[in-house]
């Protein structure tokens, strides 16, 4: 990775408080009109641009701050207390969207999309999942060599932002004889009006509204070598190490939105008083309270110990990011499940004067399937656990 700009501690609170201000102040004020129409509203770019939000992670050579993870991460957590569809574009456009060109594009295409990425002119998704197969060896889409140029056939499912998106990395098949050694496949820089592309939109989400979602059809797509990502063959690592990035982000954004639910319910508990006592001040919510402030500690220190992994360039990150999801994913449950249960019947309804509480509780369980479920995350980190004799440390960059 390339982050490694570290600014100072008041320069990074000062940052994160006027990141907290944009996101639950100006595009707050966006809401409404995503969750009605499942579009992101114009405005939303133009309030990024303003503050810096597409550059907070990408490279310095190429218009970006460079943040260290260690610091981009307190500022991720502050994104993910709002809007969840909002919250999705944010942490694509400060990862999945510029990582993959970065490390393995040529210098050419990182030259000129990397700083049209950091002005918010560029987008590109991410394009993995198929429809009836798994996102690995039985992947279907299928590139072929002719001359120079490379064409593809296949198509991907439950694509995010195919409705504002640039172009795709998509990962296709190149050799059928190597599926099963997970050799045989490629990744691709992909324009999303590529001749032959197209997209059919999915209906709108439970939560997360704004990042509209589509299948991307690909018939006799045909692109210059040029848009190969890494070399033939290493398109699945190349594709599973952007996704223990993006595992991580993700399991930041779980803290962001566990955060804030947790001081909405401490809000309420003070506020709410029956029989002459606050809730605050009645037993078993202060049980309640202090399991959910545990657990949001508890993911709080994976977060932490997760970015100096990353900022520490630690080769394999899966362990540590699955367990950040994991973690991140039980967390936003017991913590979700509680502040509806402290807020009452005032907390099911779409306006109440703590905030969104209806609108996090749909988008928080979007988060779910990101980038995997928590079957998927056990089963991931348990290989690591196994293979160390279940010995895990902290601090075990070397």
């Amino acid at each position: 990775m390339e982050n490694n700009v570290r600014i100072s501690e008041s320069e990074l609170e000062a940052l994160r408080m006027k990141i907290r201000k944009v996101v639950e102040v100006d595009l707050e004020k966006l809401s409404p009109e995503c969750e009605k129409n499942n579009v992101f509203p114009k405005e939303m770019w133009e309030i990024g641009k303003k503050n810096d939000m597409f550059r907070l992670s990408l490279p310095v050579q190429y218009g970006g701050m460079g943040l260290c993870f260690e610091q981009y991460f307190t500022l991720l957590e502050e994104i993910a207390r709002g809007n969840g569809g909002m919250r999705m574009f944010w942490h694509v456009a400060n990862g999945l969207s510029w990582e993959i060109l970065c490390e393995r594009g040529t210098e050419d295409m990182k030259n000129k999309y990397l700083p049209q990425m950091a002005t918010g002119d560029y987008f590109v998704a991410f394009a993995l999942t198929e429809k009836d197969c798994g996102s690995g060896a039985d992947i279907r889409t299928k590139a072929e060599k002719k001359g120079d140029n490379w064409v593809i056939n296949g198509s991907k499912t439950l694509i995010s932002f195919t409705d504002v998106c640039d172009a795709y990395y998509i990962i296709a098949c190149t050799d059928e004889s190597k599926r099963k050694t997970k050799d045989g496949f490629t990744a691709f820089f992909v324009p999303a009006d590529s001749k032959g592309l197209r997209v059919e939109n999915m209906p709108h989400m439970m939560g997360c509204r704004g990042a509209g979602h589509g299948d991307v059809i690909m018939e006799n797509v045909e692109l210059p070598d040029c848009c190969r990502l890494g070399e033939v063959g290493e398109g699945l690592t190349v594709f599973l190490h952007a996704l223990a990035i993006s595992r991580a982000s993700i399991g930041v954004c779980l803290l962001g939105m566990s955060q804030r639910f947790l001081e909405i319910a401490v809000k309420r508990s003070k506020d709410r008083v029956t029989f002459g006592k606050s809730l605050a001040q009645r037993q078993a919510i202060q049980q309640q309270l202090a399991d959910m402030a545990t657990q949001v500690m508890a993911l709080r220190l994976i977060a932490h110990e997760c970015a100096l992994q990353i900022d520490n360039d630690v080769e394999d990150l899966e362990m540590i990011t699955s367990m950040l999801k994991l973690h991140g994913i039980d967390t936003v449950k017991l913590v979700s499940d509680g502040a509806l249960e402290i807020m009452g019947g005032i907390g099911y309804f779409e306006d109440n004067p703590y905030g969104p509480l209806e609108r996090l509780y749909r988008d928080a369980r979007g988060m779910w399937l990101e980038e995997g479920p928590r079957t998927v995350q056990r089963l991931t980190l348990v290989r690591d656990v196994i293979a160390k004799d279940g010995e895990i440390r902290h601090g075990n960059y070397v």
